[in-house]
């Protein structure tokens, strides 16, 4: 996907935090923007597994 077919979001986090979110992500050979999408998907799935 390009960068133009994308949506941008920004999130607050102390330094800490996303360092070492950026650490793990780096050792695993994957982007940041890569595991939070991942995320907001695993997310979203099991929030509509959940009874109303």
């Amino acid at each position: 996907m390009s960068k133009k077919d994308m949506a941008e979001i920004r999130v607050f986090v102390p330094p800490e935090l996303r360092q070492k979110f950026k650490g793990k992500c780096v050792t695993q050979g994957k982007t940041m923007s890569d595991v939070v999408a991942a995320f907001m998907e695993k997310y979203i799935k099991e929030d509509d597994k959940e009874p109303a």
